[in-house]
């Protein structure tokens, strides 16, 4: 995670995926997807990814959310969406 206040940086292994809602944003899809981790920051409650699709499931951003709106205090590292967008492509492709 990487603090937006430039305090503290840290590359976090998530897991505990769970995908819990969807729905439809113009020609692009959202995903909501809970997950877990040993290492998250303290001070993030109830996280979340966002994941923004196009419709043939190629993901086009990912956005920390916690609480349900977006973080205002950290922000994905590059390590940690891809970790993310590995476990995506593999949900959707079993749900095809």
């Amino acid at each position: 995670m990487i603090d937006l206040q430039f305090e503290q940086y840290r590359e976090c292994k998530l897991d505990g995926f769970n995908l819990v809602d969807s729905y439809p944003v113009q020609q692009w899809t959202h995903y909501v997807a809970r997950f877990s981790g040993a290492d998250l920051p303290e001070q993030l409650l109830d996280p979340e990814a966002l994941i923004i699709a196009n419709d043939t499931g190629e993901v086009l951003q990912i956005v920390l959310r916690e609480e349900g709106c977006d973080s205002p205090m950290f922000q994905f590292t590059e390590t940690e969406k891809k970790q993310i967008t590995a476990w995506f492509d593999e949900e959707i492709s079993r749900k095809k």
